[in-house]
């Protein structure tokens, strides 16, 4: 893409952000917030429209030797290698419901991409502004890194995650497995 292609894209990025509507009102003319809605080890989480870029059925992957057990592997989506990440293995939960609803949720942030495999999702979610909460002690503790806050609804919480915040950590970009955490089964003949 040529320099004046890229500027190109960014000025209308720019316009489009500038000309936005702003956010849908409720019945009662509350602003809403929106985001897409996922399960992760039978926790409901949300992320901002924007940070999820594609909700996909799990792709095939071409698996990657050395690496941690909770990257799976490599996929061609759409002409791109992004790598599939289990977040349940990377942030050690148990899945709660059946492999066949599982999805990958395509994110990027601070120059990298990756699909994260979450056990469900559970679509676009609508919450009004006003019922968004400060993370409380409740967060369950493996998401509490990634958690903004919690929107209550229905009787149901939806914590507020923020992906793209996950390729930023360090132990989400040192994928390598070192040599003191080797087993004879990651040695290749």
């Amino acid at each position: 893409m040529s320099a004046s292609s890229f500027q190109a894209l960014r000025d209308l990025e720019s316009a489009a952000q500038a000309n936005a509507l702003p956010l849908p009102l409720g019945e009662n003319g509350e602003p809403q917030w929106q985001g897409i809605g996922y399960q992760l080890g039978g926790i409901r989480l949300v992320s901002a429209m924007g940070e999820v870029r594609e909700v996909l059925q799990p792709p095939r992957y071409t698996p990657l030797p050395g690496v941690q057990s909770w990257v799976l592997g490599i996929a061609n989506i759409r002409g791109r290698l992004i790598p599939i990440i289990d977040l349940h293995r990377y942030l050690d939960l148990d899945a709660s419901l059946p492999p066949s609803l599982a999805r990958v949720l395509v994110v990027e942030g601070g120059g990298l991409v990756a699909g994260l495999l979450v056990e469900a999702s559970l679509g676009i979610q609508h919450f009004m502004v006003s019922a968004f909460e400060l993370p409380g002690a409740d967060v369950p503790g493996a998401i509490a890194p990634l958690v903004r806050g919690a929107y209550r609804h229905g009787g149901r919480i939806y914590y507020e995650a923020k992906l793209s915040g996950l390729l930023e950590q360090p132990r989400f970009r040192d994928v390598a497995i070192h040599d003191e955490e080797r087993t004879p089964a990651d040695t290749l003949h």
